[in-house]
């Protein structure tokens, strides 16, 4: 049965978020050219392309990989260890965003090509640290492979 277990693949390892993702939201658009003819009533669309995806997460540091973070310095190591993995700097760093899984049957649904495009935490809160990121994933289509399998 698919979960809702958001993680990061790469270099060959899934990495899963820091739990409990309290926020998953995807916007999706399209490319097209409009044109107007005078003294014509409407316009026309033409060339609709699908761009491609922003994902937008909003997580608790609370725990990671099945381990609970208790103290400020496992939850700062853990956002640590998220800050560097989601460093891309070319095309090799490049990664894929695992939304849901099955851990038995090995269904996944997943983007490929992610991208970081903005990562943000809050350490004000010693019980309990947030944070929120933001990938862009050039491939728009949603996989359902294993990432394994590329």
């Amino acid at each position: 049965m698919l979960e809702f277990r958001p993680a990061i693949y790469q270099g060959g390892a899934l990495y899963e978020l820091p739990r409990p993702v309290r926020s998953l939201r995807l916007q999706e658009g399209w490319d097209f050219e409009q044109f107007k003819v005078p003294l014509r009533d409407g316009d026309q669309l033409t060339g609709h392309s699908q761009r491609g995806v922003e994902i937008l997460l909003e997580g608790e540091i609370g725990s990671q990989g099945g381990e609970l973070k208790l103290s400020e310095v496992e939850m700062l190591e853990t956002l640590f260890e998220l800050r560097d993995l989601l460093d891309v700097n070319g095309e090799s760093s490049k990664y894929g965003l695992v939304l849901y899984r099955d851990v038995e049957t090995a269904e996944y649904r997943r983007f490929k090509k992610c991208t970081t495009v903005e990562f943000e935490y809050d350490l004000s809160q010693p019980q309990l640290f947030t944070y929120s990121l933001v990938v862009h994933a050039e491939d728009p289509a949603i996989y359902q492979t294993d990432p394994a399998s590329d």
